[in-house]
């Protein structure tokens, strides 16, 4: 609920609408409500294998009620799993539709039982394509999807407005890791724990903040701490960041979020998804754990490497998640 009342307080809505669970149906009434979700929805709600489907009968009468109090001139739908929300509706009133993909949801699920991966793609694709425009949040995506969609697909990457950086401030991490506590990133942090931290020399000082702090033993130099207020803070007091994961799609946030405050990036392969530049772009890229520490040393050690890296990382954000850049992009889809 506080995270509602400070959208609600924010500039960034007029207007915040919840749908409400569904009552409770029992006996008689209860079968007929299942089967005639059933009838209508079977087809598309029940692909079996295939991506997700939230649209429910209860939650598609609930949109289509919002749609028929108010004139929207555009609609915008996070995630595909929402999709079928516009799908034949008759309440559109010649809206222009986008759907902001977030992800490629189909690789975000590939391992969960009972996947069929060829069907799941082609249910996603066949979701995207209900749209009049497309959003894809790396320039990679954005090539797939134009691939398999007939609409439009436009690149609307991560946003930050650059930060203030205060010079003065000395750092006092040489490496600093964000995360969440999801799966993907505690493959990563075990995998740098195991494979990557007994490599570095002693003393070198690490900063690990989120809720991946919990799937790590007390270690040497480490400083844990599960949540933190303003990560700003702990970004200017960083030399490096660190990037090592191993699975996941699209841009890593903590990546771009280190490239506002300047700091290079020391990351494996999937650290540079969806970013423009593959090369040049402020990261320095290996899968392997004695290359991945080296890249590391080599970074603390060599003050012209550091400065360069420092340099491409500024030039990267300057370039491709600036606000001011990415704003103009969405300018354009609301014409």
């Amino acid at each position: 609920m506080e995270n509602l009342n400070q959208l609600r307080d924010s500039s960034l809505i007029n207007k915040l609408i919840l749908i409400p669970s569904p009552p409770v149906k029992k006996g008689l009434s209860r079968l007929l409500k299942k089967k005639k979700t059933k009838d209508i929805f079977d087809k598309r709600l029940k692909v079996k294998g295939a991506l997700p489907n939230f649209t429910t009968s209860h939650v598609r009468k609930s949109f289509d009620e919002i749609l028929k109090n108010s004139h929207y001139d555009f609609i915008i739908i996070s995630y595909a799993y929402w999709a079928d929300l516009i799908y034949e509706n008759s309440f559109l009133n010649n809206a222009k539709t986008i759907i902001d993909t977030h992800d490629l949801l189909t690789s975000q699920i590939q391992n969960q039982e009972g996947i069929n991966l060829g069907k799941s793609f082609q249910e996603e694709f066949r979701r995207l394509d209900l749209f009049d425009e497309i959003w894809a949040i790396s320039i990679d995506e954005q090539y797939l999807f134009s691939q398999f969609v007939k609409k439009k697909v436009r690149l609307v990457p991560i946003t930050f407005d650059a930060p203030q950086i205060d010079e003065t401030i000395v750092p006092d991490f040489d490496l600093l890791y964000v995360a969440s506590d999801n799966e993907n990133n505690i493959k990563s942090i075990n995998w740098f724990v195991t494979e990557v931290y007994p490599k570095l020399p002693k003393g070198i000082k690490i900063c690990v903040i989120g809720k991946v702090t919990l799937y790590i033993d007390n270690l040497s130099g480490v400083v844990k701490i599960p949540f933190a207020q303003n990560l700003a803070t702990f970004y200017q007091r960083s030399k490096i960041a660190l990037c090592p994961m191993l699975a996941g799609t699209g841009v890593k946030i903590k990546v771009v979020e280190a490239f506002s405050f300047g700091l290079p990036v020391v990351c494996t392969t999937r650290g540079i998804d969806g970013l423009p530049n593959k090369i040049n772009n402020g990261c320095l890229v290996s899968d392997d754990p004695d290359e991945f520490a080296l890249n590391i040393v080599k970074l603390i050690n060599d003050n012209t490497l550091y400065s360069k890296q420092k340099a491409l990382a500024r030039e990267m954000f300057n370039l491709a998640f600036d606000s001011e850049v990415c704003l103009k992009l969405l300018d354009s889809s609301f014409i």
